[in-house]
């Protein structure tokens, strides 16, 4: 098991945990009123429900490799923080954040084509309203994955995997390495569309689904945007990668069906400012081919200081993020 997972779960974290939100309270005149109500530690954050005499809160504390998603999050809410889950109380260098309970997000009223719409067109407007802004998230901790730069950054990942020791979980093999640079001409023109392309870099999700919007509280607003911790400076339309395979897995189709491109155009239509939706449809295919590329350089973050069990548990999935198609 990671250490981390271990120290979440421990008597004495928990404790100084609970001391951490009391202080955080007091700094707003409320008090809790039970124990931290922890969830099950996941790899990546442990999460817990607080109650107060005021309202209920979540609590938050990331993986080390993730630690960056206060910080990412405070720096999205100077901006836009009707947009974001906007925290009451972070500590940076420990990744905790202290939030309210916006109550359910959107995946808790179903896979429908509208609650699609609704996801989907507040990311975009929320990444369009962001562009501009790298300086700000760059000091937050964001990582870029600038299209232009990922041919060669992708080689030197295989590279890197090569030299690792043979017995190391994350190892490949030279011929497998053959096998997946294979796929070089196929990124080059991907990320030479992209960069030539007219849509900006801006905040990309990282892990977006419906699970990811809050249910906005009027009819016609946007949803409040959570879980930060996977994001990445860059193109945009990556976000709808996982976006992609969440629709068609809930509707058994496929990308063509005329629900995942009404929710798509839903999307689109937040960057008119860029080109018709028509126009810009094309640039979703090669988005969709670099995103594993930034999820990757999140896996190895994720993965800095585990244990070899945890290596082994998830180097299928660090390695299927090289394998583009």
């Amino acid at each position: 098991m990671a250490q981390w997972i271990d120290l979440f779960n421990s008597d004495t974290w928990r404790e100084s945990t609970a001391a951490w939100i009391d202080s955080a309270c007091e700094s707003y005149g409320i008090k809790r009123t039970a124990p931290p109500e922890f969830w099950p530690a996941q790899l990546h954050q442990i999460q817990a429900s607080v109650k107060t005499d005021a309202a209920d809160l979540i609590f938050s504390a990331n993986a080390p490799g993730l630690a960056a998603e206060p910080a990412i999050t405070v720096a999205a809410g100077q901006f836009l923080p009707d947009r974001v889950v906007m925290p009451l109380a972070v500590d940076r260098s420990a990744g905790y954040m202290l939030c309210p309970d916006f109550g359910h997000c959107l995946a808790d009223l179903g896979d429908s084509v509208e609650h699609w719409e609704m996801a989907l067109s507040s990311l975009g407007s929320f990444q369009v309203a962001l562009m501009g802004r790298e300086d700000e998230f760059f000091d937050s901790g964001v990582t870029v994955v600038d299209p232009q730069f990922l041919p060669e950054q992708f080689e030197q990942a295989l590279m890197m995997h090569v030299s690792l020791p043979v017995d190391h979980p994350l190892h490949i093999d030279g011929a497998h390495a053959d096998r997946l640079a294979g796929h070089i001409d196929q990124l080059t023109s991907a990320c030479a569309t992209l960069h030539e392309g007219p849509v900006p870099l801006s905040l990309e999700h990282g892990n977006f689904d419906l699970t990811q919007v809050v249910v906005p509280g009027e009819a016609g607003e946007h949803g409040r945007i959570l879980n930060l911790s996977s994001a990445h400076w860059a193109h945009p339309f990556s976000s709808l990668k996982t976006a992609l395979e969440a629709m068609t897995e809930a509707w058994n189709c496929d990308t063509g069906d005329e629900r995942v491109m009404q929710a798509l155009f839903a999307y689109l239509d937040q960057f008119a400012a860029y080109g018709t939706a028509d126009e810009l449809y094309d640039l979703i295919d090669p988005a969709c081919l670099v995103a594993p590329l930034s999820q990757h350089e999140t896996w190895l973050r994720l993965l800095l200081d585990a244990d070899d069990e945890k290596l082994r548990e998830n180097a299928p999935a660090v390695l299927a993020t090289l394998d583009l198609q």
